[in-house]
């Protein structure tokens, strides 16, 4: 059964329950729910507890096997199965199925995993466990959704705020979530019953933002120059590899020339075309802003200067500016919509 992360407190108070699936792409959500496991099962008399950690030759026979033994004092047993890449394998699959179908008393089998694909959550352990057991996700907080979350942490921490505070903060430690509750327990603990101020943010907060090329993408898509010529910045200090950035570019670049191209062939809205071009609707919104802004032929311009930016970048060609970061910046602000000769 599915619970949602911020329904998991309320769920647990209604008694503790013998199989729980804990993933999600936000590792410090994951460890929080985990730990609000941990505590009831405390409360609820569950004082041993077995750790194991799914990697390279791990043995499922010790997950059957821990699941049936009885405990050495006879109390009631917590095992942990933490599961990295939320990927089993066959014999993982098989064994976490034959778990389910022959669940111990008295046991209880929490699995840990990373984040879960849509595709695997319709796999066969996948609903073994969404059927028998409860099942919480943590899902990835992208930068729409971190302003409302840090103002509900910060909340919850008792902490007062003037309305500019929130999107400073998030500024500071987008993409990298345990910095941003790490500064917010920090806050709480030097600023009891004070009202935070931007000045106190800009004296205690370092800058914690960790981006990607994906993030780097999508801001150029969105057409938000500032986005995303602070995230360039940002991987170019991280040391990115520039062959890496291009490629992510150059990806979405082609996308957009083919779906243009369909669009004017067939007369078909973009929109229609997703699905056969692999667009997740994640993304739809971005990339239909994107093709809104430019047509074809300007996305086919764009692909032509991201492979001539690859050659220069093994030198096969001359570089027409200071560097490759100063010509990948030039191309994400033409991507972003501005002119640039």
């Amino acid at each position: 059964m599915r619970v949602s992360l911020n329904s998991l407190e309320g769920h647990l108070k209604q008694g503790f329950q013998p199989l729980y699936l804990l993933f999600g792409a936000e590792p410090l959500l994951v460890e929080e729910a985990l730990d609000q496991v941990r505590a009831l099962a405390r409360e609820s008399g569950y004082h041993e507890r077995l750790r194991l950690t799914v990697e390279a030759g791990f043995d499922w026979n010790l997950l059957l096997a821990q699941g049936q033994a009885m405990s050495l004092f006879s109390e009631k047993k917590l095992i942990e199965l933490r599961m990295p890449t939320g990927k089993p394998g066959d014999t993982g699959t098989k064994a976490i199925i034959a778990y389910c179908e022959n669940m111990p008393e008295d046991t209880t089998l929490v699995i840990i995993s990373g984040a879960v694909e849509k595709r695997a959550q319709t796999t066969r352990w996948f609903k073994a466990v969404d059927t028998k057991g409860i099942v919480v996700e943590s899902p990835e907080i992208k930068a729409d959704r971190l302003p409302d979350w840090v103002s509900r942490r910060m909340t919850s921490k008792g902490i007062t705020y003037d309305f500019k505070v929130v999107d400073r903060i998030c500024q500071l430690v987008e993409g990298n979530l345990l910095a941003a509750a790490q500064e917010i327990n920090l806050l709480s603990l030097l600023y009891p019953g004070d009202k935070i101020t931007s000045s106190i943010i800009e004296k205690i907060i370092a800058d914690h933002a960790r981006f990607s090329v994906y993030m780097l993408a999508d801001a150029c898509l969105s057409g938000s120059v500032v986005r995303a010529t602070r995230i360039l910045q940002s991987l170019k200090r991280e040391q990115a590899e520039p062959i890496v950035i291009l490629w992510a570019l150059s990806r979405d670049a082609r996308t957009l020339c083919q779906l243009s191209a369909a669009s004017e062939r067939t007369g078909q809205s973009p929109d229609r075309l997703f699905k056969k071009y692999g667009i997740w609707s994640s993304r739809s919104s971005l990339i239909t802003a994107a093709l809104r802004r430019m047509g074809n032929r300007q996305w086919e311009n764009i692909l032509r200067r991201l492979g001539r930016a690859d050659l220069m970048l093994k030198g096969s060609v001359p570089m027409q500016r200071r560097d490759i970061w100063e010509e990948i910046e030039n191309i994400s602000l033409i991507i972003c919509g501005t002119r640039i000769p």
